[in-house]
C-alpha cells in the first residue's frame, strides 16, 4: 500500500525562510493511521445508507395550443351631437327688448325666449288699416256710379222703345195724310172741292212728316245716350274691380303686418337646450339675423368618418356600441344615416349613429366606435393557463414531461381568450388551472389534452 504524502504548512513568518527537514516515521504513521480511519468511514457509510424514495409525477390537465379565427376590431372616434339642433332667427328688423333665458337653460315646447321691439310694425299695421277704409270707400263710390250708368241705359232704351212707337204711328197718319192729299187733288182738279180742302191735306202730310223727323231725332238721341251709358257701366264696372283689388291688396298687407306683430315674440320650437346666446338686449336684430342656438337634449347621435376600407363593414339599422370616455361606459346605438358621398381627400364616409337615451350624455362629448374587420388566425389561449411571478405574465409548459414556466406577450380577444404574440408555439402544451407552488422542472403526468 502506498502512503499518501501530505504537505502541511507551518505557520512561520513570511519574512523567515523555512528550513529543510525530514519527515520522521512518527509523522508517517500517523499518517497512515488518519489515512486508514478515512477509508474505513467512506467504506461503512457507503454500504450502509438507504436509497431515496422514488417521487410520483404532478397529474394535471392541460392543453394542445393551436391557432385559430380571430375577429379583429377596429376603432374609430366621433363626436355626440344632437339630432335637433336649431339657429332662432329674428324675422323682423327690431331692438332687441327682452332675452328670457340664459345659455345652459332647459326650454319647454312654445316657451318665450325672446322679445323685440315692433313699433315700426305697428305703425305699418295702422297704414295698412287705413288703406282698407280708402279702398272700400272707393269701392262703393265706383258701385254707385255703375249703378247711375245702369240707370241711364235703362232710362234711354225706354225712350228708344217710345220714339219707336212713336214713329210707327206717325208714319201710318202720313200715309193717311198722302192718301187725303192725292183724294184731294183729284177733287180739286175736277172742280168738286175748294183749294182751301187741298191746303188742309197738304199741311197734314207736312206736319206728319215733321214729325216722323222729329221722333227719328229722338231715336238717334236715345242710341246715343245707351251707348254712352254703357261706356260709363263698362268703366264703372272696372273701378269697381280695381277699386275691389285695392281692398284685396290692403287685406294682404294688413294679414302680413300682423304675421309681423307676431313675429315680434320669438318662441322655442320644441323642448331642448340653449346653448348659445347670438345678441344681447337692446342689439338691432335684422331679418335672418340668429339670436340663439336650441339643441334637443333626449335625442343624440354620434358623427363618425368610416374609411372607404371599412364602409362594407357598416350597414343601415346596425347597432352597435359606443365607448363614451367622458362616461366611462358604453352607450348602445344604432346606424340611422350613411352619406353616400366620401371626402375625395380623406376618403371617408359619413355615418351617423342614433344613440339610446343616456343620462349625463350631452353633445360635444368624444366617442370610440369599434368595427370588426376580416377574421384572421392567431394563437389563443385560455385565461385560466395564465400565471403571474413578480408581475410578469407567464404560463406553464409539459417540456419532456417537466413543468417549464414560460413568460408570454398577450392581447385580450373576444371571449375567455387572450392573444399570445410570443412565448408559445402552436402544438405547445400548456398546464391548466397551474398551482401558485408549482414550480420549474416538476414532473408532470398530463390527464387530457383538449385542442383550443
Amino acid at each position: 500500500m502506498r502512503i499518501p504524502y501530505i504537505h502541511v504548512p507551518l505557520p512561520y513568518p513570511q519574512w523567515k525562510p523555512l528550513k529543510p527537514r525530514l519527515i520522521t516515521p512518527g509523522i508517517i504513521l500517523l499518517s497512515m493511521g488518519c489515512a486508514g480511519a478515512g477509508w474505513w468511514l467512506l467504506h461503512h457509510s457507503t454500504t450502509t445508507e438507504t436509497p431515496p424514495a422514488k417521487i410520483q409525477p404532478l397529474s394535471v390537465q392541460t392543453l394542445v395550443v393551436h391557432k385559430r379565427p380571430v375577429a379583429e376590431e377596429r376603432t374609430l372616434t366621433g363626436t355626440v351631437e344632437a339630432i335637433h339642433t336649431t339657429t332662432l332667427m329674428s324675422r323682423i328688423n327690431g331692438r332687441v327688448e327682452q332675452l328670457l333665458v340664459q345659455e345652459g337653460m332647459q326650454v319647454k315646447k312654445g316657451q318665450i325666449v325672446a322679445v323685440i321691439d315692433v313699433s315700426d310694425v305697428q305703425a305699418k299695421y295702422q297704414q295698412a288699416a287705413a288703406q282698407i277704409t280708402q279702398a272700400q270707400a272707393a269701392v262703393a263710390t265706383a258701385v254707385a256710379s255703375r249703378s247711375s250708368a245702369i240707370t241711364q241705359v235703362n232710362t234711354a232704351r225706354g225712350k228708344l222703345s217710345e220714339a219707336q212707337a212713336s214713329l210707327l204711328e206717325a208714319k201710318a197718319e202720313l200715309a193717311d195724310a198722302q192718301l187725303n192729299q192725292r183724294r184731294m187733288s183729284e177733287l180739286y182738279r175736277d172742280g168738286a172741292v175748294p183749294k182751301a180742302n187741298l191746303d188742309t191735306a197738304n199741311t197734314k202730310v207736312e206736319v206728319s212728316q215733321a214729325k216722323i223727323g222729329q221722333i227719328n231725332a229722338t231715336i238717334a238721341q236715345a242710341v246715343s245716350t245707351i251707348k254712352s251709358a254703357q261706356a260709363t257701366v263698362s268703366q264703372a264696372t272696372a273701378s269697381v274691380e280695381q277699386a275691389q283689388a285695392q281692398v284685396a291688396q290692403a287685406q294682404a298687407a294688413v294679414r302680413e303686418v300682423s304675421a309681423n306683430l307676431n313675429y315680434g315674440v320669438v318662441r322655442s320650437p320644441y323642448t331642448g337646450v340653449i346653448t348659445k346666446k347670438q345678441v344681447e338686449v337692446g342689439a338691432i336684430a335684422g331679418i335672418g339675423q340668429p339670436l340663439m342656438t336650441l339643441e334637443s337634449g333626449d335625442r343624440l347621435r354620434m358623427n363618425v368618418a368610416v374609411p372607404e376600407s371599412l364602409i362594407d363593414r357598416v350597414q343601415l339599422g346596425q347597432s352597435v356600441s359606443v365607448q363614451i370616455d367622458a362616461l366611462k361606459r358604453q352607450v348602445s346605438g344604432r346606424v340611422s344615416q350613411m352619406i353616400p358621398a366620401a371626402d375625395p381627400q380623406a376618403r371617408n364616409f359619413t355615418v351617423k349613429v342614433a344613440l339610446a337615451p343616456t343620462a349625463n350624455l350631452i353633445s360635444g362629448m368624444f366617442g370610440r366606435l369599434q368595427l370588426e374587420t376580416d377574421d384572421r388566425t392567431a394563437l389563443v389561449i385560455p385565461t385560466n393557463t395564465l400565471v403571474q411571478r413578480l408581475g410578469i405574465s407567464g404560463v406553464f409548459k409539459v417540456v419532456n414531461g417537466k413543468a417549464q414556466f414560460q413568460t408570454v406577450t398577450v392581447h385580450p380577444v373576444n371571449g375567455d381568450g387572450v392573444e399570445v404574440f410570443n412565448g408559445v408555439n402552436e402544438g405547445d402544451h400548456l398546464i391548466l388551472n397551474p398551482d401558485p407552488s408549482l414550480k420549474d422542472n416538476t414532473s408532470i403526468s398530463e390527464l387530457t389534452k383538449p385542442a383550443t
